[in-house]
């Protein structure tokens, strides 16, 4: 096993911590690259067509949101996400992007024990937002149901 893959990670997680395969798994092989199309369609400003989704809350489309994220209060992110399953984009060596789909439960289950995560991802399925925390530990948010969500949690919990 590559100990620094966070691909193996997540399997390792999902194994140890019991979870159900059907509230987390890699999305199938044949689908992946028309998910990741749609997500960078409806999310990023691309300015060639090469712009990917490595570093993609750096060009997010409006509305948009950052805030700080330091304390990594998951039960945070709880609140702020509805959907109960939704897409979870990992990011592994080499900018590599694993897309997992699952209960969004059990991706806030697993996300905390990742060592090797640098930065993540997690979509609606119905595409009405995307969530990212960076390698800089700051939310980026892409949506006006997430960033709504966000603010009110912020004013609420100063």
């Amino acid at each position: 096993m590559d100990s620094l893959s966070v691909r193996a990670e997540i399997e390792e997680l999902i194994k140890s911590l019991k979870l159900d395969r059907s509230g987390l798994h890699e999305v199938r092989k044949d689908q992946w690259r028309h998910i990741l199309s749609e997500i960078e369609e409806r999310f990023l400003v691309k300015t060639h067509h090469t712009q990917g989704l490595h570093w993609g809350w750096n060009r997010l489309q409006e509305p948009q949101y950052s805030a700080s994220f330091v304390d990594k209060d998951y039960a945070k992110l709880r609140d702020i996400i509805q959907d109960e399953s939704i897409w979870f984009i990992a990011e592994d060596r080499y900018d590599k992007l694993w897309i997992y789909e699952g209960k969004t439960v059990a991706i806030l289950q697993v996300i905390p024990e990742l060592c090797h995560l640098n930065e993540y991802y997690l979509i609606s399925k119905k595409l009405q937002w995307l969530l990212c925390e960076d390698h800089h530990d700051m939310l980026h948010l892409s949506g006006q149901p997430v960033i709504d969500r966000c603010m009110r949690y912020e004013s609420s919990n100063p």
